[in-house]
């Protein structure tokens, strides 16, 4: 199915190098570039020499003001090549007939020139393709990005992944959802339209529920649970010798996993394949949030999604979540699994921020799974406690990020890092829990996130 946009060649031609090979048929113009940095001629022109099967070399070099991923049409939604910092090139191994096209980096943002897309077809040995120095998303916003957008829309997408379809897909989801006009975030994401229900906590809810823990004998024998920081640590028996009145809640759950729901979190994140750590970036005007390479965080992570979710022992250690706080999945991220080699880190941050009006509020708790002992560094530091926890395989950290007084509020303290990995590997999971329904808004494309 053809994308419902205009496409085109980029305008700034495929140039062929300098000395061509006798068997091209045909002439080959030569590009010009104007003042501005635009390709003003063209050619298309495919050279039927060469084989289905000769591996081509093609470069792309990028002239525009946009940091820009190359992905390979694949028929679906695209193949990742490389990313390109303005005039920045690279060259790819590929094949006669291979198209491209270019978006916006960390978002599937297409960019366009004129209104129309940005694509290029290989049809020479040796080309040279460049992003134009005006290229730009596109000022339409409801459009489909790509040519399965009509395939998924037939078979039922618009109405399973409404937020990823609106966002990719918006022609083909118009007639079924109103995606023209659901396009636009603040029509999408109010509460209204999600129907977002009352908040999990309430002020004092946070202290009730580790009061709960702190004193239920069941907590202690089967899950070895330890109180490490409280407002009250002599009362609750803090066992970290700093602890000191008005303090905030820490504990650790110190035999909460089983090494089958261990082992099964560690074959999901290999089957979802670990990738560097990204930060958040910039948000665009359809709400999509860019992945931005992290300076501050040299792990690589995955997202427990799919057949990673339907791992017994994936499933298992999420429901034990659910039955220690009382708190449905519903509110909760999927599964965060990190991979930690040695000398890798993640420096100082919050899991929250300073204020959240997103329709799944705030992170509320963080329930931390070590999978790995490490035989050197690697501790979870709370830079503002003085406080460092170990990992120890099948132990589970767990800290609020908001304030008991106030739910709604983030508690400034929770400045927390992973320490650098000294000797050893770490590898560790973890939930992020709202305090909202979480599931609804990410369905419909509210967190930022489009999977």
């Amino acid at each position: 199915t053809p994308i419902n946009i205009t496409m085109k060649v980029f305008r700034l031609l495929a140039l062929v190098a300098a000395v061509l090979p006798a068997s091209v048929s045909g002439s080959v113009s030569e590009a010009t570039i104007d003042s501005a940095g635009n390709v003003v001629t063209n050619d298309n022109s495919i050279d039927e020499s060469i084989g289905k099967r000769e591996e081509l070399k093609t470069h792309v070099l990028n002239l525009s003001p946009y940091r820009s991923d190359v992905y390979w049409d694949d028929g679906e939604y695209g193949v990742l090549i490389t990313t390109l910092d303005p005039e920045e090139s690279s060259t790819m191994n590929t094949f006669l007939g291979h198209q491209f096209f270019v978006t916006r980096h960390g978002v599937k943002e297409g960019l366009f020139d004129d209104e129309e897309r940005l694509v290029f077809k290989v049809g020479q040995r040796d080309q040279t393709f460049y992003i134009p120095k005006n290229a730009a998303p596109s000022t339409k916003l409801c459009q489909d990005r790509f040519s399965i957008c009509k395939d998924y829309s037939k078979n039922g997408a618009c109405k399973r992944s409404p937020g990823w379809m609106i966002v990719h897909c918006c022609e083909s989801c118009d007639e079924e959802l109103n995606a023209s006009e659901l396009i636009d975030p603040k029509k999408r994401c109010s509460k209204e339209q999600l129907n977002t229900p009352e908040p999990v906590w309430e002020a004092g809810d946070l202290n009730k529920l580790f009061v709960n823990w702190a004193t239920n004998e069941t907590m202690k024998d089967e899950f070895g649970l330890e109180v490490l920081s409280s407002p009250e640590p002599e009362k609750y028996d803090a066992t970290w010798e700093k602890a000191a009145d008005g303090a905030p809640w820490v504990v650790v759950f110190n035999n909460f996993l089983s090494d089958s729901e261990v082992a099964d979190l560690i074959r999901g994140g290999e089957m979802e394949g670990f990738e560097r750590s990204t930060d958040q970036g910039a948000i665009n005007e359809v709400g999509e949030m860019e992945k931005v390479v992290s300076k501050t965080r040299t792990s690589s992570n995955a997202w427990c999604m799919h057949s990673c979710e339907r791992l017994s022992g994936v499933r298992s250690a999420t429901n034990k979540i659910e039955e220690v706080t009382g708190i449905s999945h519903v509110n909760y991220e999927s599964f965060q699994l990190l991979h930690y080699d040695k000398n890798q880190f993640y420096r100082s941050h919050h899991d929250s921020s300073r204020t959240d009006d997103t329709p799944a509020g705030h992170r509320i708790l963080t329930f931390f799974l070590y999978l790995t002992d490490v035989e050197e560094g690697g501790e979870t530091y709370f830079n503002k406690l003085g406080l460092a926890v170990k990992p120890k395989k099948g132990k589970a950290l767990v800290w609020p990020s908001v304030r008991d007084d106030n739910p709604n509020l983030w508690d400034a303290r929770m400045f927390h890092e992973a320490k650098d990995v000294i000797k050893g590997k770490k590898m560790a999971a973890n939930h992020w829990i709202h305090l909202n329904d979480y599931h609804t808004p990410n369905d419909w494309g509210c967190t930022g996130s489009f999977s």
